[in-house]
């Protein structure tokens, strides 16, 4: 299996608190601001290729973010 980097992106985040919850929900590694205001998580896991990488990442954000607006994305993260 291939190590994957999920970028889950979460707009209008209300404050560091709820990033911070938000952050140990979604197991990220890292969390970082966007220059529109929103904040992008990675979030690491292991898939057998892309589309289930990013079906995985996508069922785990609806479960943890209900209520803000998010998306995700994927990269083979090669290196993990």
């Amino acid at each position: 299996m291939s190590s994957y980097l999920a970028r889950v992106t979460v707009r209008d985040v209300p404050d560091d608190d709820t990033v911070l919850g938000m952050r140990d929900a979604l197991g990220a590694v890292d969390a970082r601001t966007t220059a529109d205001g929103g904040v992008v998580f990675e979030v690491p896991g292991e898939a057998p290729d892309r589309e289930t990488a990013i079906a995985v990442a996508t069922r785990h954000a609806a479960e943890v973010l209900d209520g803000f607006t998010w998306d995700v994305e994927a990269v083979e993260d090669l290196g993990m």
